[in-house]
């Protein structure tokens, strides 16, 4: 896909969509293009453009319908639309702005006019979706702050108000017992500091893109894992990968993730079983990794990805941070991560690395 973003026509005029495809295709845009208004729904409910140029007058469907279930849809409200017609009236142009565009273009219109109205609106819409998702994190930040870190902060203060009281009273082996308990807290609450720190690092990391073979990242990254579980029996099953585009330090961190995990949570295995393949559709290449492990309730799945959130005691380590960070680093490709878990039968992570 092109980086200039991708751009759907909708005209029941095929002139004109030649006539604006070809002026957006020799700019660098991708563009599709469809005749009528229920076809642009229809198309749709399936892909999702950077940006709509939409005829205002069609004969199934007028534009101004067409732009308010766009707007209505919650999957396609935020993409920018911009009207295109040759009413030029006060009134129509007043209508298309109360449907939901954000700009109109009168026809016949000036190419150096129609490259500059769409190039800004490409930026406001990029711009839009960084602070949304800067403001995600950021109350996700919070929330890990105020909660997860107020906790044994609090347990702390206890812990140090007792010890005075103990030590005022001279009670020596209570107040060595006590001192222990305040070390381990405040190393695990510096853990978890640390931990949040380096979550942080990695979201704010800008991907330096090159092209990774898939297979010698993850033969290396087993190998390492392996070495540290010499006394675990281990069957690793990993089909052919393929060469996907990302930046190899994040994609690393997220394989090394995954593959930890599902050793981590198949240790009460007599034999861990892991699995690595691959599919591909029209969009993605789909990395399943798959264990046998003690799985999860998939009721908890929306906890599965956010920080700190752990669906299992704290008998087994963690730091409730892997998982999370793996969503980030293929969010920030472009791309996404699913898992099916089953309780005591193990789970399924699939990457979604879109194309090239």
């Amino acid at each position: 896909m092109s980086d200039m973003g991708e751009i759907l026509i909708v005209d029941d005029v095929p002139e004109q969509i030649t006539f604006a495809g070809s002026i957006l295709l020799e700019a660098g845009y991708k563009v599709r293009a469809v005749t009528s208004g229920k076809a642009a729904l229809s198309y749709l409910e399936n892909h999702q453009p950077d940006l709509i140029m939409l005829d205002i007058k069609m004969e199934d469907m007028n534009g101004l319908d067409v732009c308010r279930t766009i707007k209505s849809d919650e999957m396609t409200k935020n993409i920018p639309v911009i009207f295109f017609s040759s009413d030029s009236s006060s009134e129509t142009i007043r209508k298309g702005f109360e449907a939901g565009c954000c700009d109109y273009v009168v026809k016949p219109f000036i190419r150096e006019e129609y490259l500059a109205r769409v190039k800004t609106h490409m930026e406001i819409a990029r711009k839009t979706i960084a602070l949304e998702n800067a403001n995600s994190e950021l109350k996700m930040f919070t929330s890990a702050v105020s909660h997860d870190l107020r906790s044994p902060l609090s347990v702390m203060k206890m812990l140090v108000d007792t010890l005075e009281d103990e030590l005022r009273d001279g009670n020596s082996d209570d107040a060595e017992k006590i001192m222990g308990m305040l070390k381990e807290k405040s190393v695990n609450t510096l853990k978890m500091t640390e931990h949040l720190l380096e979550f942080s690092r990695v979201c704010n990391a800008v991907p330096k893109i090159e092209a990774i073979d898939l297979n010698a990242l993850t033969d290396d990254v087993c190998k390492e894992l392996l070495a540290l579980e010499p006394d675990r029996k281990i069957t690793l099953n990993i089909s052919p990968l393929p060469e996907v585009s990302g930046d190899s330090v994040l994609i690393r961190l997220l394989f090394r993730n995954l593959l930890s995990n599902a050793l981590k949570f198949s240790k009460s295995r007599e034999i861990t079983e892991i699995s690595v393949s691959s599919t591909v559709d029209k969009k993605y290449y789909i990395i399943s990794v798959k264990d046998n492990g003690i799985g999860f309730d998939m009721k908890h799945y929306d906890k599965l990805f956010e920080v700190f959130r752990r669906l299992h005691s704290d008998e087994i380590e963690g730091s409730g941070v892997g998982l999370a960070l793996c969503d980030r680093i293929i969010r920030r490709h472009g791309g996404r991560i699913e898992a099916v878990g089953v309780p005591d039968k193990g789970v399924e992570f699939k990457v979604y690395f879109r194309k090239s």
